[in-house]
């Protein structure tokens, strides 16, 4: 496999910069491609998975991380509590193209958002919520081979990378709010395992062949428009869900996790392309979190609803 070192990041994020500005002489650059913004300015501690700031150094700056209703876990499918919920899983408007929609390189992962109205905005509820829940965006979850990459495992089975759809309670306006605000189920994680196949994704592909414009942390771009529904395909039954936290700092327990346990097809290149963005410390070939004890929780299955209309 091929990676970048420290030097060869650099040299890439310069090189794209120049890019960059090379095309902005002869293009409209904004028409074309949208823009690019790099201002990224670390703190002085800035999390990480290095060994100077990885998740063994987290609850020295994060003590919430030491909690006992951490994420990710291992899913032991035989020990998982069976219930047939009052109604199914929904997911609306995941089949609404957005007006607009950007993919970033946070430094610590790849984020993808989008924009719509306020009545096309999709939504999740039913199931194990009580409440609605507005999306607030996707990320990734990667490591240096293709026999890990993925937070959580399922009978101890890791797979090469992980796709999370992160939701806030209608009402709060992001993660960072619902943190401030210590609503106890404040965000809902929908999360689906990627596993290898011999041919690319398609459905992937605005993604994918856009990362090469992101390998700087802090850089962001707009991409072509699509409905959410093309990445992964929306589930109402056969899940996994349990009581959490947010995987990465500050990692408060307020998380309601579903675990969907059908993997999204994906290609050893297309997740090569992943392992090329770079954090502060360099190439970003690892960013996910060593499962964490169950303690006393219960992890539930949910199967077909009691009402299907």
């Amino acid at each position: 496999m091929l990676y970048f070192s420290l030097a060869e990041c650099m040299i890439a994020c310069s090189s794209v910069l120049l890019v960059v500005l090379l095309l902005t002489e002869i293009l409209d650059w904004t028409q074309l491609f949208g823009w690019v913004e790099n201002d990224y300015r670390p703190p002085a501690f800035s999390f990480g998975y290095a060994y100077q700031n990885g998740p063994h150094t987290w609850k020295d700056i994060y003590p919430e991380s030491a909690g006992s209703n951490q994420s990710p876990i291992n899913i032991a499918t035989r020990l998982a509590v069976v219930v047939q919920p009052s109604e199914p899983l929904r997911w609306s408007n995941y089949n609404s193209g957005p007006l607009s929609m950007t993919i970033a390189n946070d430094g610590h992962t790849v984020t993808l958002r989008g924009f719509w109205t306020s009545t096309a905005w999709p939504q999740l509820r039913g199931g194990p919520l009580n409440d609605t829940y507005d999306f607030f965006n996707v990320l990734f979850h990667w490591g240096p081979s293709n026999e890990e990459g993925s937070e959580h495992t399922l009978d101890y089975v890791r797979y090469p990378m992980e796709l999370q759809i992160i939701h806030v309670k209608h009402g709060i306006k992001s993660p960072t709010d619902a943190v401030a605000l210590k609503e106890k189920d404040g965000i809902v994680i929908a999360s689906f395992f990627l596993q290898i196949n011999d041919a690319d994704n398609p459905y992937l592909d605005h993604i994918v062949s856009n990362l090469w414009r992101i390998t700087c942390p802090g850089s962001k771009v707009y991409i072509p428009p699509f409905p959410l529904e093309w990445i992964f395909a929306p589930f109402d039954r056969d899940y996994y869900t349990y009581s959490g936290s947010l995987s990465q700092p500050p990692c408060s327990e307020i998380v309601t996790w579903i675990v969907q346990q059908e993997p999204i097809a994906i290609s050893s290149l297309q997740v090569e392309k992943f392992r090329k963005i770079c954090s502060v410390e360099g190439p970003l070939l690892l960013n996910c979190r060593p499962v964490q004890s169950l303690n006393d929780r219960e992890v539930y299955f949910y199967e077909e609803s009691l009402s299907r209309n």
